[in-house]
Formats: C-alpha cells, sequence, structure tokens
C-alpha cells in the first residue's frame, strides 16, 4: 500500500476541487453572438475560428477532436499489440489486433501487390456462366459479408422477440440512396455521372480497357437502378409495419422462384423452419426478375464491381486513391484522406473491436465513471416516467402500457459482460485484405448462427472504443459505448450541470427514442404492438407532426431543406434528450448545495452550454446534400437550434426575449416528454 503524505493529500484535494469547478470552454465561445439569436453559433463561434475544419474532415465538431483522441488512444494500444503480437498466442486479443494493424500499416507491401489479393474472388465472378453458377456465387460472397445484393440476417422475430429468425435483404447499391438514381435534380444527375466516371477508372485500374469498361459501368447502372427502382423511400422504412413480411420458406421460395433458396440456406447453415422477416418483398421479386432478365455478363460486371468497391481501401494506392476521389472528395467534400494511421485503427476498431476495446476500457473506463454515467442514465430514465405519467394527453391506460415499457428498459454502460473471442479467425501480419475476409467471414458466421435461438441479450452493436450511443427497439435496451464516456462531454469528477447537459442529453435522446414516433409502435419486450388507445396516439401523432413542421423549414443551402419526416424520429429524441437530462439534472441536485456560477455562467446556462458545444457542429456542402437525402439525423446546428428553441428553461436562462430568434412562438412550440 502506497503512503500518501499530508502535503499531498492537500494537493490531490486542491486538485480534484479545481476540476469540480472548471466549466465549459469559455474559449468556444463568440462574444460577438447573440446566444438568443443563433445559439449554435454563440457557444461555437470562436472553436470554429481557433480550430479552422481540417481538409480530411466532413464534419467538425469539439466532438470529432474527442474522437480523434480516442483514436491515437487505440493507435497506442495497437502499436503496442503489434510489437508484442509475436510472442502472443494465436487468436488472442494481442496477436490478433497487433497483426491486424500491422498488415494495415504495411503500406508499401500492400502496394506491392497491388490487385493481387482480390484476384481469386475476381476469378470466381468470371467463372459465372448460367443461372448456377450465378447462384452459387451470390452465396459465396454472403459467407465474406457482400450484399451482392443479397444478404440473409439474423433479425429478432417482432412477434415473438425472445427468438431470432432469418431476415432477407436486398442491397448493392453504390450510391447512398435510391434517389440517385431515380431523381433529375442537378446533385442527383451530376452524382451519377460522376458514379459512371468513377466506376469507369477502377474497372480500368483492374485490367479492363476502356472499351470493356464502358460495358462493364453500362451493366452496373441497369441492375443497380432496377434495385433502386423496387426500393422503399427512406421515410417509408422508418415506418416498421411497412417492413413487417413474416413468412414462411415456402412462400419466400415463390416470391422468388428464380434463386437456389435452399442451396442458399444450406451453405449458410440457416434453419428453413418458422418464420423468415422479408422487409421489402417488392425488392426481393426485382432481384429474382434480374437473375433472368440480365445476362451472365453483366452479372459479372456487377459482381466483379461488388469486389472492387467493397475492397479497395484494402487494396493498393491507386485503388483507395480512386475510392477516396469520389467517395470522400466528390460526395461528401473531403480534400485529403485521413493519416494512414487513423485508417488502420478505425479498420482495425471495425473489424476487431472486442479485442482492441477490451485493453480500452482497462485503461480509460475507471469504475467510478461508469457508475457515475449508469447513475444519471437511471436519473434520466426516472424522469421519463415522472413525465409519462403527468401528460393530460395520455389515458391511464395507455399511461401504464408505457410505464411499463420504460420499466423494462435496459441499461448497458461501458462495455460488454461477456467479450468475443473471434474463434477462427486467422490474422496474418503480411495479408491484409485475406485478414480483412476473415474476420467478415466470421462477423457473417457470428450473426447467422443467432438464427433460431433465443435472443442474447448480452450482445453489442457497437464497439467499446464507439464515441456514440444507440437504442433498440426490438431489445428494449439503450447501449452508451466507453468512447462515449470522456472529456468534454463526461467527466466523472466534473459539473453535473456540464455531464447532463452533453452525454446526459445524449442518454436522453437514446432514451427518447422508445417512445419516439418509430419506438412508440414496439411494446415492453419489444414486440411489434399497437399498446396505445386511438384517442391517445392521435394525440401522440399531433405533436409528433409539430416536430416534422419544424424541421421541414431547416435549410442546408438555399432551395435544399431537410426532410421532416425523415428525420422526426431523431429530432424527437434531441427535444426529448435535452428536456428530460434538464429536468434530471435538476432533481439530482435537490437536497444538495447549487453548482457554482463558472466563468459568469449558471448552471442552467452551463447545461445548456454543454448541450451546445457537444451537439453543434458544421459540415461540408457535399455531406450535407447526402444528408438531406439519406441520413435521419438533423446536422449538428439544427441539434442545437431546433430541441432549444421550444424550451422555456432555455429562454429563461439566457434572458432571450418573445419574438427572438431561439424562442419559438408558444402556439408553435414541439413538446412531447
Amino acid at each position: 500500500m502506497r503512503l500518501i503524505l499530508p502535503a499531498c493529500i492537500a494537493l490531490l484535494t486542491a486538485a480534484t476541487a479545481a476540476i469540480a469547478q472548471q466549466g465549459v470552454a469559455i474559449a468556444n465561445i463568440d462574444r460577438t453572438a447573440a446566444a438568443c439569436t443563433d445559439f449554435d453559433a454563440f457557444a461555437n463561434g470562436q472553436w470554429r475560428v481557433d480550430h479552422p475544419m481540417p481538409a480530411t474532415q466532413t464534419t467538425w465538431a469539439v466532438r470529432t477532436i474527442t474522437q480523434d483522441d480516442t483514436r491515437a488512444r487505440l493507435r497506442t494500444i495497437a502499436e503496442e499489440d503489434a510489437a508484442k503480437s509475436a510472442a502472443a498466442p494465436k487468436g488472442s486479443p494481442v496477436q490478433l489486433t497487433g497483426d491486424f494493424y500491422a498488415a494495415c500499416m504495411d503500406e508499401s507491401r500492400v502496394n506491392a501487390l497491388g490487385l493481387k489479393p482480390l484476384e481469386p474472388m475476381l476469378a470466381r465472378v468470371d467463372g459465372i456462366r448460367d443461372a448456377k453458377t450465378l447462384n452459387a456465387e451470390i452465396v459465396h460472397l454472403q459467407e465474406v459479408g457482400f450484399a451482392a445484393p443479397l444478404r440473409l440476417n439474423a433479425t429478432q422475430d417482432l412477434h415473438d422477440t425472445t427468438h431470432m429468425i432469418a431476415d432477407i435483404n436486398i442491397g448493392g447499391l453504390g450510391l447512398p440512396d435510391r434517389d440517385y438514381y431515380l431523381r433529375d435534380e442537378p446533385r442527383f444527375s451530376e452524382a451519377r455521372a460522376k458514379y459512371q466516371v468513377h466506376m469507369q477508372k477502377m474497372f480500368v485500374l483492374a485490367g479492363a480497357s476502356e472499351a470493356d469498361a464502358a460495358t462493364a459501368v453500362t451493366a452496373v447502372m441497369q441492375i443497380e437502378t432496377a434495385l433502386a427502382q423496387a426500393r422503399l423511400s427512406r421515410v417509408e422504412l422508418r415506418d416498421p409495419k411497412v417492413t413487417d413480411h413474416p413468412m414462411s420458406f415456402a412462400e419466400v421460395k415463390a416470391l422468388a422462384p428464380h434463386f437456389d433458396w435452399d442451396q442458399e440456406f444450406r451453405v449458410l447453415g440457416v434453419t428453413t423452419a418458422g418464420r423468415i422477416s422479408v422487409p421489402q418483398p417488392k425488392l426481393v421479386q426485382a432481384f429474382d426478375s434480374l437473375l433472368t432478365s440480365s445476362a451472365p455478363a453483366d452479372w459479372r460486371a456487377y459482381l466483379r464491381w461488388q469486389l472492387l468497391n467493397g475492397d479497395a481501401t484494402e487494396l493498393s494506392a491507386p485503388f483507395e486513391a480512386e475510392h477516396f476521389a469520389f467517395f470522400g472528395t466528390t460526395m461528401s467534400g473531403a480534400k485529403e484522406m485521413r493519416p494512414r494511421w487513423q485508417r488502420c485503427v478505425i479498420a482495425t476498431d471495425a473489424r476487431l473491436g472486442e479485442a482492441l476495446g477490451h485493453e480500452y476500457v482497462d485503461r480509460y473506463l475507471p469504475p467510478e465513471a461508469k457508475a457515475r454515467a449508469r447513475e444519471m442514465a437511471v436519473n434520466i430514465v426516472n424522469e421519463l416516467k415522472i413525465s409519462i405519467a403527468s401528460r393530460d394527453w395520455m389515458s391511464d391506460a395507455t399511461k401504464k402500457r408505457a410505464l411499463e415499457k420504460v420499466n423494462a428498459l435496459n441499461i448497458k454502460i461501458g462495455y460488454p459482460d461477456k467479450w468475443q473471442d473471434y474463434a477462427g479467425v486467422v490474422i496474418k501480419r503480411d495479408a491484409y485484405l485475406e485478414d480483412s475476409l476473415s474476420t467478415a467471414r466470421y462477423a457473417v458466421r457470428h450473426n447467422l448462427t443467432q438464427i433460431g435461438k433465443p435472443v442474447d441479450h448480452g450482445r453489442w452493436g457497437m464497439t467499446p472504443p464507439t464515441m456514440n450511443a444507440y437504442y433498440s427497439p426490438e431489445m428494449n435496451e439503450i447501449v452508451v459505448p466507453a468512447g462515449y464516456l470522456q472529456p468534454p462531454g463526461f467527466n466523472p469528477k466534473g459539473l453535473d450541470a456540464i455531464n447532463y447537459g452533453a452525454v446526459g442529453v445524449s442518454i436522453g435522446h437514446e432514451i427518447s427514442h422508445g417512445v419516439d414516433d418509430e419506438g412508440a409502435q414496439f411494446a415492453a419486450d419489444g414486440r411489434l404492438e399497437k399498446w396505445w388507445t386511438d384517442a391517445d396516439y392521435k394525440n401522440f401523432e399531433a405533436r409528433t407532426a409539430c416536430t416534422t413542421q419544424q424541421y421541414d423549414n431547416y435549410f442546408v443551402e438555399p432551395g435544399l431543406h431537410l426532410q421532416g419526416k425523415l428525420v422526426t424520429g431523431e429530432a424527437l429524441g434531441d427535444l426529448g434528450g435535452v428536456n428530460l437530462a434538464f429536468r434530471a439534472y435538476h432533481r439530482s441536485r435537490e437536497g444538495k448545495a447549487p453548482e457554482p456560477t463558472v466563468d459568469g455562467f449558471t448552471p442552467d446556462q452551463q447545461f445548456f452550454l454543454a448541450e451546445g458545444q457537444w451537439r453543434g457542429a458544421i459540415v461540408r456542402p457535399e455531406a450535407a446534400r447526402v444528408a438531406v437525402s439519406s441520413d435521419p439525423h438533423p446536422p449538428g446546428k439544427y441539434r442545437v437550434l431546433g430541441p432549444l428553441s421550444n424550451m422555456p428553461e432555455f429562454q429563461n436562462a439566457f434572458g432571450c426575449k418573445d419574438g427572438d430568434p431561439m424562442v419559438r412562438p408558444e402556439a408553435e412550440r414541439c413538446a412531447l416528454w
């Protein structure tokens, strides 16, 4: 036991007190902006002047730097693992992450190999001559994670959420959304044209002549456009009733009779018994039609493109650079690729996140931080219960069901209780693409083996170092990974006002998803069920419509506004999150001394500044245009302005007047929880 002398105790106490007294970063604040006019500019304006967006970024915020700090920590862990992987047991976390990261970082070897690592898979595609070989290759590609375009997954049965069933989906589009294939506005038609130029270059890099590449591009566009035409819109996909189509295996075979479903399920080791989820039957029929209407040569071109596009970042520099030129620059606005170490850290986390994350949480998530985050989450959940009980537009019967759902909510903080073991994954230090394929095989196998089994509530959908969080309506759980629980968004020794205002709002956001326009259709056990009375649900829809209308009137550029119906769920999460977190913060301080005013800002002002600095973000125009069509999240600016402008508490905190831009007229204020 190490002794701490009295003088040291005094120094430690002083240091702890200093941390506790530290407010939001006042250096970020633009004093020339008015809090009641544009709170995002007020909270973040000076930070953006002092920190111009780097050429590698497409979205820029305080939390972007926090995320990069996390990646720097992961780099240290990966480099340490790489240094000692030779002595580590095969298949151990150290060996897997160390050799995977080292293989990725060996850029000279990756470049020397060129297209060679992908050639065996391309050769299989080139062997397609008829329906039988096409079927076999579509199945084979699924084994290594390609939806080309078919993908079989495990999902919870929406009508018996204790069990996992098979789920049939069709992917395989290279552009972000169906609108990019079907609509003629300049932003879509220009993207289509540039996408075809990009494909042409990639085919030529892979050895095709210009003429053959042009023929291949035409074939790919025909298949992708046909799939896009049959696809539901992003807004339609937000309604779980629209995608609820359970079928028997016989019904699936009748729906798409030209595909060998027996081979699909047999090779992938999936049971044909019980219900099978088919979210988009029309899309499955379109896939089936393409099996006979598109020639084998067209399918060869399409599948070659799936491989080149899907594996470009694991291939040599010309492929990776061309991939970035289109997806990174043309579509997202980034000017430069991230440094190699960052790309390799991101890849290692994506492929082996629980192996890499185990060491991360040991180093960076102390028990007291996890405990305080859980306490904060519980307080916010309790606030939702109080809110539900006090709603005058809900009947007692609906309140009872709503409270049952909130009481059943599972809160996961930090990391899983049981870690993935990555059994069967083979990672070699000199074979980056093969390593990626090995991890993909594991992920597919790990997913498909869940089918026909009881739901495993211990599984996580994000890796522990991820700086994000999520809510699952089928599992009725919120998950807050360790990567999210770090300063400036969360500090276990910091002010409650800041913790609740930043990460607390994010936790409240995820909790609110349980009762947003989508989550409200799922019962306490995750079943898709109408548990509202008709009158109560009408009242609920009227309140969600207020949010839809509000966000329909936000623009990313002149003439281009948000799709209110697309972002309603996330906007409701933001609105509920900040309201619940604010009230939970105040209730948590009952019986305690008030927190101090710091740097001239009261505790309530600190709360809202923390929200603004954590949520606020700017985005490049190219990325914003894509997001309007495909992202259910509003841009960062409106994640600050939108919810706060509905809150009298914000108005009071900053002394805003009726009529100020940050104060919506009382008749137009949106409120739910």
